[in-house]
């Protein structure tokens, strides 16, 4: 087999696979962290758990597309991560529908608090 010259789109893909782009992804990972630690201090009431789950799924991605190489990927691999997001919307929904539709004294933040001082004063009757 002869050798076949490289094509310059070859020879782009693996310039860029250089120790400059995993240090750019590696420092907005850590911003991301760093977002991560300032909004978890943070009371943002029900806006919480979307503004985690967000930035967790950006750090994910990032780390999935340029650390495993998915950017790079052809076929089954991008496949399965589509639907690994997919799967992840609908186990997401369930769960919140489940939440939802639940009585607000069923739910750990509904629970009566037997700490406050009108529940700790004896029953006059």
């Amino acid at each position: 087999m002869a050798n076949q010259p490289v094509s310059p789109s070859h020879a782009e893909d693996h310039a860029s696979h250089g120790p400059g782009r995993y240090f750019l992804i590696w420092g907005i990972l850590l911003a991301f962290t760093g977002l991560t630690v300032w909004t978890g201090r943070m009371d943002l009431g029900a806006a919480n758990i979307g503004i985690a789950l967000a930035i967790a799924t950006v750090k994910a991605t990032l780390v999935v597309l340029f650390f495993m190489h998915l950017s790079e990927s052809h076929g089954a691999n991008r496949l399965v991560f589509v639907v690994s997001f997919l799967f992840l919307a609908v186990l997401l929904v369930g769960v919140f529908g489940d939440l939802l539709s639940r009585s607000e004294i069923s739910l750990p933040s509904g629970a009566p608090n037997f700490d406050s001082p009108e529940s700790s004063e004896p029953a006059h009757h």
